[in-house]
C-alpha cells in the first residue's frame, strides 16, 4: 500500500542528536526492507503492519519545509535528511520529492546531513553540489558487511555494499565530510577481521573521510524475532550463536572483542576520525 499525505509539520526535534538534533522524513516506511530496521516499530502506532510495504509519501514535504524554515530563517541549525526512513528509497524515482527539497534548504541555506543506502542519491548529485557551495553538507552512506550474498538476504532493497562505497567516493571532493556508516555490524556475519579489514580498505581506496562502526542492537521483541528467524532460513549455522549473543546478558565479552578488532584496524588505516556536527 502507498498512501499520499499531506503533513503540517516535517521537521522532528530530538532531544538527543542523532547525530544532529532535528530531522526530516519526506516517507514513513522503506522499500529497501533492511531486516535489522530499527524503525520498524514506528508503524505499529500507526496501526500498519508491513513497514517494508506500507508506506506513506509526503507528498508536500517540501513546501511544508520552506513555511517552518520562513518562520525560523534567523536560525541555521543543521537538519538530518533521512534519520528514519530512507529518502531515496525506490519510490523517490517517481515521486521526486528529494529535489525539491534541496532546492529549499539551499534557498535558506540549512546545512544538512544527508544518509542513504541507495545510489539513487547519484541523480541529485548536482543540486547537491550546488548547496555545498553555499552551506556545509555532511553524506553518510551504511552498510552492514561488504559480502554481496548476505547483502541480498539482509538489505534486499539496498544496491551491492561495493556499489554504495563506490557511490559515497564521489561526494567526497566537495562535501564538508563522508562517512561510511559500518552500521550495524552483523554478529557472526560481517564482524570477521577479514571483511572489517575490506571495508577499512575500501574506505580509504576511495577517499572517505571517516568511517563509524556500530554492532547491530535488537531492543524490539517483533524485530528481533522476524530477524532470528530469517538468520535460521538463510543461516541456520549462526543462529544458536546469534541467539544466544541476543538473549544473554553476559555478552560484554563478544563486544570487547568488536572494539579490539576495529581498534587495531583504526590503527593500521590510520582512520580514527568520525563525523561531529
Amino acid at each position: 500500500m502507498i498512501k499520499e499525505v499531506e503533513s503540517k509539520t516535517i521537521i522532528h526535534k530530538h532531544k538527543k542528536a542523532f547525530p544532529v538534533l532535528q530531522d526530516v522524513n519526506i516517507y514513513r516506511g522503506c522499500t529497501i526492507g533492511c531486516k535489522y530496521c530499527f524503525a520498524q516499530y514506528s508503524h505499529y502506532y500507526l496501526g500498519l503492519d508491513n513497514f517494508f510495504k506500507d508506506i506513506i509519501v509526503k507528498t508536500n514535504s517540501a513546501e511544508c519545509l520552506e513555511r517552518e524554515l520562513y518562520k525560523k530563517r534567523n536560525s541555521k541549525e543543521q537538519i538530518k535528511i533521512g534519520g528514519i526512513t530512507d529518502s531515496y528509497q525506490h519510490i523517490e524515482k517517481k515521486y521526486l520529492l528529494m529535489p525539491k527539497l534541496l532546492k529549499v534548504l539551499k534557498k535558506y541555506k540549512i546545512p544538512i546531513f544527508l544518509s542513504t543506502k541507495s545510489d539513487l542519491i547519484l541523480r541529485d548529485l548536482d543540486l547537491i553540489k550546488e548547496l555545498a557551495k553555499v552551506i556545509s553538507v555532511d553524506v553518510a552512506v551504511s552498510i552492514s558487511g561488504i559480502d554481496e550474498e548476505t547483502a541480498k538476504i539482509i538489505e534486499p532493497g539496498a544496491p551491492s555494499p561495493h556499489k554504495r562505497i563506490e557511490t559515497l567516493g564521489q561526494f567526497t571532493s566537495f562535501c564538508r565530510s563522508t562517512s561510511l556508516l559500518n552500521m550495524p555490524i552483523l554478529p557472526f556475519l560481517s564482524d570477521s577481521i577479514v571483511e572489517l579489514d575490506k571495508i577499512f580498505e575500501l574506505t580509504q581506496k576511495n577517499n572517505i573521510d571517516n568511517l563509524v562502526t556500530y554492532p547491530l542492537h535488537l531492543r524490539n521483541k517483533k524485530v528481533k524475532n522476524e530477524f532470528l528467524n530469517l538468520i535460521e532460513i538463510h543461516f541456520p549455522e549462526k543462529v544458536k550463536r546469534m541467539v544466544d549473543l541476543f538473549d544473554s546478558s553476559g555478552n560484554n565479552e563478544y563486544y570487547k572483542e568488536l572494539n579490539r578488532k576495529i581498534f587495531s584496524l583504526r590503527k593500521k588505516y590510520d582512520m580514527f576520525d568520525e563525523y561531529l556536527p
